[in-house]
Protein backbone atom coordinates (compact mmCIF):
# COMPACT_ATOMS: atom_id res chain seq x y z
CA UNK A 1 0.00 0.00 0.00
CA UNK A 2 1.40 3.08 -1.34
CA UNK A 3 1.68 6.17 1.16
CA UNK A 4 0.24 9.60 0.82
CA UNK A 5 2.61 12.17 -0.86
CA UNK A 6 2.95 14.36 2.39
CA UNK A 7 3.77 11.00 4.55
CA UNK A 8 6.43 9.72 1.83
CA UNK A 9 8.12 13.36 1.42
CA UNK A 10 8.40 13.34 5.28
CA UNK A 11 9.75 9.91 5.84
CA UNK A 12 12.10 10.27 2.65
CA UNK A 13 13.41 13.57 4.57
CA UNK A 14 13.75 11.78 7.65
CA UNK A 15 16.26 9.21 5.89
CA UNK A 16 18.26 12.25 4.66
CA UNK A 17 18.91 13.40 8.08
CA UNK A 18 19.97 10.00 9.03
CA UNK A 19 22.02 8.89 6.80
CA UNK A 20 24.07 12.68 6.98
CA UNK A 21 23.94 11.45 11.08
CA UNK A 22 25.09 8.35 10.70
CA UNK A 23 28.14 9.27 8.25
CA UNK A 24 29.19 11.76 10.47
CA UNK A 25 29.26 10.01 13.56
CA UNK A 26 31.13 7.19 11.46
CA UNK A 27 33.53 9.38 10.88
CA UNK A 28 33.94 10.71 14.70
CA UNK A 29 33.91 7.02 15.82
CA UNK A 30 37.17 6.08 13.41
CA UNK A 31 38.90 9.13 14.77
CA UNK A 32 37.99 8.36 18.11
CA UNK A 33 39.53 4.61 17.28
CA UNK A 34 43.00 6.32 16.40
CA UNK A 35 43.07 8.79 18.90
CA UNK A 36 42.39 5.63 21.71
CA UNK A 37 45.26 3.54 19.78
CA UNK A 38 47.84 6.53 19.83
CA UNK A 39 46.86 7.71 23.53
CA UNK A 40 47.50 3.60 24.38
CA UNK A 41 50.94 3.64 22.82
CA UNK A 42 51.53 6.98 24.67
CA UNK A 43 50.86 5.09 27.82
CA UNK A 44 52.98 2.24 26.90
CA UNK A 45 55.65 4.48 26.34
CA UNK A 46 55.24 6.38 29.70
CA UNK A 47 54.79 3.04 31.66
CA UNK A 48 58.41 1.90 30.36
CA UNK A 49 59.84 5.49 31.16
CA UNK A 50 58.72 4.49 34.77
CA UNK A 51 60.55 1.28 34.94
CA UNK A 52 63.38 3.24 33.73
CA UNK A 53 63.96 2.84 30.74
CA UNK A 54 64.65 6.12 28.47
CA UNK A 55 61.42 6.59 26.08
CA UNK A 56 62.22 8.27 22.61
CA UNK A 57 60.92 11.86 22.81
CA UNK A 58 60.91 12.17 19.09
CA UNK A 59 58.46 9.28 18.85
CA UNK A 60 56.41 11.09 22.09
CA UNK A 61 56.43 14.29 20.16
CA UNK A 62 55.17 12.47 16.95
CA UNK A 63 52.49 10.59 18.56
CA UNK A 64 51.08 14.09 19.69
CA UNK A 65 51.31 15.67 16.83
CA UNK A 66 49.33 13.01 15.35
CA UNK A 67 46.59 12.98 18.31
CA UNK A 68 46.16 17.21 18.20
CA UNK A 69 45.48 16.46 14.63
CA UNK A 70 42.94 13.72 14.74
CA UNK A 71 41.09 15.97 17.81
CA UNK A 72 41.41 18.57 14.84
CA UNK A 73 39.59 16.50 12.68
CA UNK A 74 36.64 14.87 14.45
CA UNK A 75 36.28 18.69 15.92
CA UNK A 76 35.32 19.29 12.09
CA UNK A 77 33.11 16.66 11.73
CA UNK A 78 31.19 17.68 14.85
CA UNK A 79 31.10 21.07 13.24
CA UNK A 80 29.79 20.34 10.09
CA UNK A 81 27.38 18.00 11.94
CA UNK A 82 26.40 20.71 14.47
CA UNK A 83 25.22 23.39 11.20
CA UNK A 84 23.45 20.46 9.34
CA UNK A 85 21.21 20.09 12.29
CA UNK A 86 20.84 23.89 12.65
CA UNK A 87 19.91 23.94 9.17
CA UNK A 88 17.24 21.43 9.85
CA UNK A 89 15.44 24.32 12.42
CA UNK A 90 15.87 27.37 10.36
CA UNK A 91 12.22 28.03 9.09
CA UNK A 92 13.32 30.44 6.60
CA UNK A 93 11.62 30.52 3.15
CA UNK A 94 15.14 31.33 1.58
CA UNK A 95 18.41 29.53 1.54
CA UNK A 96 21.84 30.77 0.27
CA UNK A 97 22.77 27.99 -2.11
CA UNK A 98 26.55 28.27 -1.77
CA UNK A 99 27.33 27.47 1.94
CA UNK A 100 24.19 24.64 1.52
CA UNK A 101 26.71 23.19 -1.19
CA UNK A 102 29.70 23.21 0.42
CA UNK A 103 28.58 21.88 3.60
CA UNK A 104 26.77 18.63 1.76
CA UNK A 105 29.57 17.93 0.18
CA UNK A 106 32.33 18.10 2.46
CA UNK A 107 29.53 15.51 4.49
CA UNK A 108 29.59 13.23 1.23
CA UNK A 109 33.11 12.74 0.85
CA UNK A 110 33.68 10.01 2.88
CA UNK A 111 30.42 8.18 1.23
CA UNK A 112 32.17 8.80 -2.22
CA UNK A 113 35.50 7.67 -0.88
CA UNK A 114 33.94 4.23 0.28
CA UNK A 115 32.72 3.83 -3.58
CA UNK A 116 36.37 4.89 -5.03
CA UNK A 117 35.40 8.51 -6.20
CA UNK A 118 37.00 11.85 -4.86
CA UNK A 119 34.84 14.89 -4.75
CA UNK A 120 36.28 18.02 -6.28
CA UNK A 121 34.21 21.32 -5.64
CA UNK A 122 34.68 24.42 -7.97
CA UNK A 123 35.49 27.48 -6.72
CA UNK A 124 32.25 29.54 -5.18
CA UNK A 125 33.59 32.99 -5.19
CA UNK A 126 31.20 35.21 -6.89
CA UNK A 127 28.75 32.95 -6.19
CA UNK A 128 27.96 33.73 -1.99
CA UNK A 129 24.92 35.55 -2.46
CA UNK A 130 22.96 33.27 -4.87
CA UNK A 131 20.02 31.91 -3.10
CA UNK A 132 16.47 30.15 -3.68
CA UNK A 133 13.20 30.30 -2.12
CA UNK A 134 13.14 27.08 -0.09
CA UNK A 135 13.85 26.06 3.53
CA UNK A 136 17.75 24.85 3.50
CA UNK A 137 17.40 21.07 5.00
CA UNK A 138 14.93 20.79 1.33
CA UNK A 139 18.06 22.08 -0.72
CA UNK A 140 20.51 20.22 1.08
CA UNK A 141 18.48 17.33 0.44
CA UNK A 142 18.17 17.77 -3.05
CA UNK A 143 21.78 18.50 -3.25
CA UNK A 144 22.45 15.16 -1.33
CA UNK A 145 20.51 13.28 -3.30
CA UNK A 146 22.34 14.77 -6.87
CA UNK A 147 25.78 13.64 -5.75
CA UNK A 148 24.69 10.22 -4.47
CA UNK A 149 22.98 9.29 -8.11
CA UNK A 150 26.19 10.99 -9.98
CA UNK A 151 28.94 8.97 -7.24
CA UNK A 152 26.54 5.63 -8.09
CA UNK A 153 27.19 6.06 -11.88
CA UNK A 154 30.96 7.47 -11.40
CA UNK A 155 34.04 5.46 -12.47
CA UNK A 156 36.00 3.65 -9.71
CA UNK A 157 38.72 5.69 -9.51
CA UNK A 158 37.76 8.49 -10.88
CA UNK A 159 36.86 12.31 -9.79
CA UNK A 160 33.79 14.39 -9.80
CA UNK A 161 33.68 17.63 -10.11
CA UNK A 162 30.64 19.90 -8.91
CA UNK A 163 30.55 23.08 -10.26
CA UNK A 164 27.45 25.99 -9.50
CA UNK A 165 26.61 28.69 -11.87
CA UNK A 166 23.76 30.96 -12.56
CA UNK A 167 21.88 30.62 -16.18
CA UNK A 168 19.32 33.56 -16.32
CA UNK A 169 16.95 33.13 -13.52
CA UNK A 170 18.03 29.86 -12.21
CA UNK A 171 20.67 27.86 -10.66
CA UNK A 172 22.68 25.10 -11.93
CA UNK A 173 24.13 22.58 -10.48
CA UNK A 174 26.51 20.31 -12.41
CA UNK A 175 28.19 17.06 -11.56
CA UNK A 176 30.53 15.81 -13.98
CA UNK A 177 32.96 13.31 -13.96
CA UNK A 178 33.80 9.69 -15.91
CA UNK A 179 29.96 8.03 -15.55
CA UNK A 180 29.98 4.21 -16.73
CA UNK A 181 26.19 4.54 -16.85
CA UNK A 182 23.45 7.53 -16.81
CA UNK A 183 23.26 8.86 -13.51
CA UNK A 184 19.72 7.47 -11.54
CA UNK A 185 16.48 9.66 -11.80
CA UNK A 186 16.06 11.80 -8.64
CA UNK A 187 12.73 11.18 -6.64
CA UNK A 188 9.88 14.15 -7.37
CA UNK A 189 9.56 13.77 -3.56
CA UNK A 190 13.03 15.57 -3.36
CA UNK A 191 12.58 17.76 -6.76
CA UNK A 192 8.97 19.28 -6.39
CA UNK A 193 9.42 21.22 -3.37
CA UNK A 194 12.36 22.95 -5.07
CA UNK A 195 10.48 23.72 -8.17
CA UNK A 196 13.80 21.38 -9.68
CA UNK A 197 14.43 19.70 -12.42
CA UNK A 198 17.45 17.07 -12.91
CA UNK A 199 18.76 15.29 -16.26
CA UNK A 200 21.63 13.60 -17.66
CA UNK A 201 24.22 14.86 -20.22
CA UNK A 202 27.38 14.01 -21.52
CA UNK A 203 29.40 12.66 -19.09
CA UNK A 204 27.55 14.70 -16.62
CA UNK A 205 24.52 14.84 -13.47
CA UNK A 206 22.66 18.46 -13.70
CA UNK A 207 20.23 19.98 -11.62
CA UNK A 208 18.40 22.90 -12.17
CA UNK A 209 16.34 25.12 -9.67
CA UNK A 210 14.86 28.65 -10.00
CA UNK A 211 16.65 31.14 -8.27
CA UNK A 212 14.94 33.71 -6.00
CA UNK A 213 14.17 37.06 -7.14
CA UNK A 214 15.78 39.89 -4.69
CA UNK A 215 14.21 41.34 -1.57
CA UNK A 216 12.55 44.07 -1.74
CA UNK A 217 14.04 47.39 -0.59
Amino acid sequence: MSQPPGREQEGRALDFFGAVTASATHEIKNELAVINEQSHLMLEMLQMAAQGRQPDPQRLADLTGRIIARVGQADQVVRRLNTFAHSAEKQRDRCLVAPALELIVRCYVRLAALKGVSLELAPLAGRETLEIKAPPILLEQALWAALQAAVAAAASGSRLQVGLEQAGGVLRLRLAGELTAPPAALPDQVLAPLGATARAEDGALVLEIPLSPPPAA
